[in-house]
Parts: C-alpha cells; structure tokens; sequence
C-alpha cells in the first residue's frame, strides 16, 4: 500500500507484488537437500515410479542444482544412478527458445522436469520442447519448489510442488501498482533486493 515501496519486474517483463529468491533455498545444501527429498516423496505420492526416470532436466539457471538434487535422491531411492541435464535459453527467429548446449540427454530417455520457481510455465514448456526435439520422453509431472503460477498443470503435465502461492502478475501497461507510482525492479541484483525488502 506505500507507493514508495517498488515491486517485482519478471523475467518475462511483466510485473508482480511478490516475488520468490528461489536461490536462497538452493545456495544451502542442507536445506535443498530436504526439499528435493520431499519433492520426490510428493512425486510418488502422486503415482510416479521412480523406477522410470533416467533423467532430471530443469531450466538454467535456477533449476540446475535442484535438477542435479532431485537425480541424487531418485538415484540413492532405488539404487541406481538418476542422471541430470539442464536446458539454456538462446534466441531465435521466433523468440527465445531453450536448448542443450553444456549437457544433452539420450534419445528414448524418460526425463522428468523440475522447476525451482514456476510463474508462467514458460520456462517449463521451452524445456519440455528440447526434451522432445532431443529424443526424449518427458514423464506427465513436472517438480517445483515454489507454484506461484495458480496452474496445476503446465500443458497436460501434473505439477507438484512444495509451496504453493497464487502471486498477481500484470502486464506493465495496466500494473496497478505502477499507477500508484510504485517503480517496478528486477529482484534478482542484490541492491533491487534490499529495496524490495526495505522498511518503509
């Protein structure tokens, strides 16, 4: 309600009140560690066999070290070694688009996706298309630690998360909190982020 105090720019260029530091969470390896154990209790509760999954694959950069978590504890479950990979984004004639550049996966590979903080969906779907140009398969779930979206499924692919959190998005043209002079920055560089959290 204080116009003095800014707000989220997205990725995505849209605006929000609130925003996720997803790598507070995953700097800390002991805290990671749980939530990846606990996304992949969730994950089988919702009826995924661990058995399956030859590969975690998550968006960079967020999503890398959670990728590389969750294979860990899928591995250590059932006793044989999950592999992990991660998409990047690169431009193309239609826009952005997400590919494998550092890492690559098997054709035929069955490839979970996992996200460390989902607002639109768009960074899961890009990641999705390369599994599939790539070769391979992508299982009907999709990991995340923080739904902020209000989605539960991200093109026919259940989500499961460890929080959920409904948070306003808006274009900028109509972001109601820039009429009420409220300046809009991006919260992931770390002055933006003290501003954002400040006391006003």
């Amino acid at each position: 309600g204080n116009p003095k105090r800014p707000h989220a720019l997205l990725t995505s260029g849209k605006h929000s009140s609130g925003f996720f530091n997803s790598e507070l969470v995953t700097e800390d390896p002991s805290l990671l560690d749980k939530a990846s154990f606990a996304l992949c209790e969730g994950l089988e509760r919702a009826g995924l066999d661990m058995e399956v999954i030859d590969r975690v694959v998550g968006p960079a950069m967020g999503a890398i070290t959670l990728a590389h978590c969750v294979a860990f504890h899928v591995g250590e479950q059932r006793a044989r070694p999950c592999l992990r990979a991660y998409t990047e984004k690169e431009d193309s004639v239609d826009g952005k688009i997400m590919v494998f550049k550092k890492t690559t996966i098997k054709k035929f590979e069955q490839v979970l996706a996992v996200e460390d903080v989902l607002t639109t969906g768009g960074s899961v779907d890009l990641t999705v298309k390369a599994v599939i140009g790539a070769g391979g398969a992508i299982l009907p779930f999709v990991a995340v630690l923080v739904n902020r979206s209000g989605l539960e499924n991200v093109n026919g692919k259940k989500i499961i998360s460890l929080v959920d959190r409904p948070m306003p998005i808006w274009e900028p043209a109509v972001c109601p909190l820039c009429k009420e002079g409220s300046t809009a920055l991006h919260p992931k560089k770390n002055e933006n982020w003290e501003r954002l959290n400040g006391s006003y």
